[in-house]
């Protein structure tokens, strides 16, 4: 097996990541309207000491864009509208979030970077105001139906699951909506990193940048090998070095446009 790919897995870990595939039925319906959802969650990683001194930031200056590795999934994004809920926002983000989310989503969108690569222009995310639906993602973590809308929102989700995702894609591969949950009970977001960062604080950024990629179409790569990749399958607090791309999420969307 190649150095640049490494297998999709069905299931990484259930201590670390829950990957759940479903054919959802539709009567009378041709291939191409058959509709299958995945979920995806993405948790966080037990605090070793100083919390402003994570493994990913440890391995970023070695690793960031030597690592190439990645893990496709099986579907991707031609071009994707999103809605926002700021329904259950934490009060210290509320002014801030919805500009983080949008610059994660487009963070993914142009395959923003931090080795210099040039932006990539295959998918389009396209913000479509707010809404009050809800993301179609219950409380105990799994999918509850597609409502052909992608909504970005908050609520409660099991222990150690920082945000979770539920895409929906065709038989052709195309996703055609993707709903994520941020947990608004259990963690302290930030959007600015705090001077005294500690305990339960993490990046909302790096949290929704890593939630879009699987919604492109990318899967988790492994915690300790390639701990500076943005789809490591969890995140330690206070940590912000993965906002942006590393060498292996970058390699893995222009694998998905077939570059």
């Amino acid at each position: 097996m190649g150095r640049n790919r490494i297998a999709a897995l069905v299931a990484t870990a259930i201590a670390a990541s829950a990957v759940i595939v479903t054919q959802l039925p539709v009567a009378n319906a041709t291939a191409d309207e058959q509709i299958y959802v995945v979920s995806e969650a993405f948790t966080f990683d037990e605090p070793t000491g100083d919390a402003n001194v994570t493994t990913a930031a440890k391995a970023t200056a070695d690793t960031s864009c030597s690592d190439a590795t990645y893990a496709l999934k099986t579907w991707k994004v031609g071009s994707l509208t999103w809605l926002y809920n700021s329904a259950g926002v934490p009060s210290n983000i509320a002014g801030t979030a919805l500009n983080t989310i949008t610059a994660s989503t487009n963070t993914v969108a142009k395959g923003a970077n931090r080795c210099g690569q040039a932006a990539l222009t295959t998918s389009t995310y396209t913000y479509g105001g707010t809404t009050t639906l809800k993301p179609q993602v219950s409380s105990n973590g799994t999918c509850t139906g597609n409502d052909g809308k992608s909504v970005t929102g908050w609520g409660a989700l099991p222990t150690k699951v920082l945000a979770y995702t539920c895409t929906f894609y065709n038989a052709r591969g195309v996703v055609v909506a993707s709903d994520t949950l941020i947990d608004n009970v259990a963690y302290t977001w930030f959007t600015t990193k705090p001077a005294n960062c500690t305990g339960q604080q993490y990046d909302l950024e790096t949290t929704l940048t890593h939630e879009r990629l699987h919604t492109a179409g990318l899967g988790h790569v492994d915690q300790a090998k390639n701990a500076a990749q943005t789809m490591t399958p969890a995140s330690s607090p206070c940590d912000t070095s993965r906002r942006l791309l590393g060498a292996g999420d970058y390699a893995g969307l222009k694998a998905l446009a077939g570059k």
